[in-house]
């Protein structure tokens, strides 16, 4: 980190474009001198990390933190508001588990997006950045923070994605791949699990030979001129070597954890990956992006439970998946997924993740995010449903320097629009670096770039201690 000329600079990575290695021609998505190493090139050194909850598909702000019991009936919708452990709060009535957590969070009811596009609304919120109509995505906050910050301990990516690090986004912008997570693809209770384009073993990752062939025929490792760099096969074996080291076998091996705790998460492919996430963070990673969740098989796994766009039928498909509603017209489009819907699974893995970081004394050190890229329309729809709406929604946070049983700010009688301050997406981003230690109005100086803003935003008043 440098100054100039009074103002507050982050210097890229001291590694040249050519010595950022990338293993495999993107198999794994992430350069290893960068994990290797980054210790030592970080100017920074916290201890927070970040679990970034992003709910695909845009949530309704109306079935989950904002209900409207006093809007008309095409409105409010068909579940009641429950109380929540904090005096005056209502949440969703499919939130049970969640009320009476409410004194471990923060809402933010006065949200306010700048796109009804998934596309354009997801790159703003992972990023804090408004996309360019034309030319590079920015970098999300999992992809910078990690550049950054580095990892908090060697043998262990900074940043992770599961399945993915971003939807509908390019989650390195103009860093390049170099700085790219390690996405974690598949159940994380299977017996093999994808980590970029390669299968493996899980748990014992047994056969490096294996291995190391696998990561020859993927693509041969970049020349560098940098003297730490000896050879290509020393770096293959050194990428080995990671994914087996025991830090990363024992974050990996799920079913180490209790059952009953398990079960608390949801034996379900989401509730795993957020079990995964905390094991990730508590193994020494930075950042985790959990996406929530992928439809359809957009990213090769057809047995998840689907996104959070519910344009149609959307009070049967957010409580399950399990069979197709009587409701839904025969020649119409469904898609069968397993387990429970989004609210449940949502209820249950968010709760269970707050009293299992604080019984560790994980959460003060822990941010936890839960958004999406927008939110829905007021009116329910001709086929039960709500569509995209940026001009309002809410988001949850806690721990990570987060005040405790907050609301912050709120929407007009029928959720058209914030009724105090609207907080947008630069903003959250404003507040998420605060929060992890990096100036968010600082200027960032990549390698291969132009000095760039962190944040354009603001950090959002009271949510910070």
């Amino acid at each position: 980190m440098s100054c100039a000329e009074g103002k507050r600079v982050y210097q890229g990575s001291a590694l040249s474009r050519r010595s950022a290695l990338q293993i495999g021609a993107g198999m794994f998505g992430l350069n290893l001198p960068q994990l290797l190493n980054a210790q030592a090139t970080s100017g920074q050194q916290s201890e927070m990390s970040c679990i970034f909850l992003f709910l695909a598909g845009g949530p309704s702000h109306y079935e989950t933190f904002d209900p409207k019991p006093g809007a008309p009936a095409e409105i409010r919708g068909l579940w009641d508001p429950i109380s929540t452990n904090v005096p005056g709060v209502q949440i969703c009535e499919k939130l049970p588990l969640m009320s009476k957590r409410m004194d471990k969070v923060a809402v933010v009811r006065s949200w306010r997006g700048r796109s009804g596009s998934h596309a354009a609304g997801s790159q703003h919120v992972a990023s804090g950045m408004i996309p360019p109509a034309t030319g590079q995505y920015y970098p999300n906050f999992g992809c910078l923070l990690s550049t950054l910050l580095g990892p908090k301990s060697l043998g262990m990516p900074s940043f992770f994605g599961l399945p993915r690090a971003a939807r509908y986004t390019e989650p390195t912008g103009y860093l390049g791949a170099a700085h790219a997570a390690f996405d974690i693809a598949g159940d994380p209770v299977e017996p093999k699990v994808r980590v970029g384009k390669l299968k493996l073993e899980k748990v014992r990752f047994e056969n490096r030979q294996s291995m190391l062939a696998q990561l020859d025929n993927l693509g041969k490792l970049a020349e560098s001129s940098d003297d730490s760099i000896t050879s290509q096969d020393q770096f293959a074996t050194d990428a080995v070597n990671l994914l087996t080291s025991g830090r990363m076998q024992r974050a990996m091996d799920i079913e180490a954890e209790p059952l009953p705790l398990r079960e608390r998460y949801g034996l379900n492919i989401y509730g795993q990956r957020v079990l995964l996430a905390r094991r990730l963070i508590q193994a020494g990673a930075r950042f985790v992006t959990i996406n929530h969740a992928v439809q359809g098989g957009l990213f090769g796994d057809g047995t998840t439970n689907g996104t959070w766009d519910n344009h149609g039928w959307l009070f049967d498909s957010m409580m399950s998946f399990a069979s197709r509603p009587s409701a839904v017209p025969k020649d119409s489009t469904w898609h069968s997924y397993r387990g429970p819907g989004n609210l449940p699974q949502f209820d249950m893995s968010l709760s269970t993740l707050l009293d299992d970081l604080e019984d560790k004394g994980m959460l003060d050190t822990t941010l936890v995010v839960a958004m999406g890229e927008f939110g829905r329309t007021r009116k329910i729809n001709k086929t039960a449903g709500r569509d995209h709406y940026p001009g309002a929604g809410c988001a949850v946070l806690a721990g990570g320097g987060v005040k405790r049983g907050i609301v912050i700010g709120a929407t007009d009688s029928q959720g058209t629009e914030p009724s105090t301050r609207a907080w947008y997406p630069e903003d959250f981003a404003a507040t998420v670096y605060k929060a992890m230690g990096v100036d968010p109005h600082a200027t960032y100086l990549p390698r291969i770039a132009r000095p760039t803003p962190i944040s354009p935003g603001n950090v959002i008043d009271g949510l910070l201690s």
